[in-house]
């Protein structure tokens, strides 16, 4: 009685091998099916992915009179107090238009502030030094002296004595007309801008405290 047809044992190899065979592409198929499934879920987690940590990203929206001021200053010490900033000006003859900026609790000598880095000789033998910073107008129309950037920016001299004068004879305030005065002062005296805006910037960030100096 038969129970089942007998295979050479070339057969069944070739049989067992065809087997093997198969479960190797299938293997490869899912895997690759995976890697691929698993590749573009991280391109899209990439491109939606959104911190979930620290203050999201601020736009700045302020108006262009509101943004600070990039300038240069002519460095010749730096002090602790005003006595002593004040001292070192008086014992050196050449420093007559120099004057004491207060910034970070410190108080700084400085002879001339520029809009570029080119406006300012700094010489290592007199022991002076370019410095730049930034200042802050804005708060300086509380005080009446709205057009104090202007003024910082301006590179005419003529058209700084105009609108000091426009200024003058336009406004009632009284706290504008005092800005205006302080601008004649200072170009009565002087027609180099670069002292022009210094003085100004002493006053107003020191005095008035509405001009905010930072490094």
């Amino acid at each position: 009685m038969k129970f089942g047809k007998r295979y050479s044992k070339m057969t069944v190899f070739v049989a067992m091998l065809h087997g093997v065979l198969i479960g190797i592409a299938a293997v490869a198929v899912i895997g690759f099916l995976m890697v691929g499934t698993k590749g573009k879920e991280t391109a899209g987690s990439a491109t939606q992915e959104v911190p979930t940590g620290g203050p999201a990203p601020v736009e700045t929206t302020a108006p262009a009179e509101e943004q600070p001021i990039r300038m240069y200053a002519k460095q010749h010490g730096a002090f602790s107090s005003s006595e002593a900033a004040s001292a070192f000006i008086a014992e050196q003859p050449a420093l007559a238009k120099a004057a004491i900026i207060q910034a970070d609790n410190q108080f700084y000598v400085w002879s001339a502030i520029g809009l570029k880095e080119s406006e300012i000789e700094a010489s290592e033998a007199e022991g002076t030094y370019r410095k730049a910073f930034s200042v802050e107008t804005a708060a300086c129309q509380s005080v009446g002296a709205g057009q104090l950037k202007t003024i910082l920016t301006e590179t005419d001299i003529g058209k700084v004595k105009t609108l000091a004068s426009s200024e003058k004879g336009a406004k009632e305030d009284s706290q504008a007309k005092v800005f205006s005065q302080n601008i004649s002062a200072i170009t009565a005296f002087t027609e180099d801008l670069r002292i022009v805006r210094l003085h100004l910037l002493s006053h107003y960030s020191h005095t008035d405290k509405c001009a905010k100096i930072s490094f």
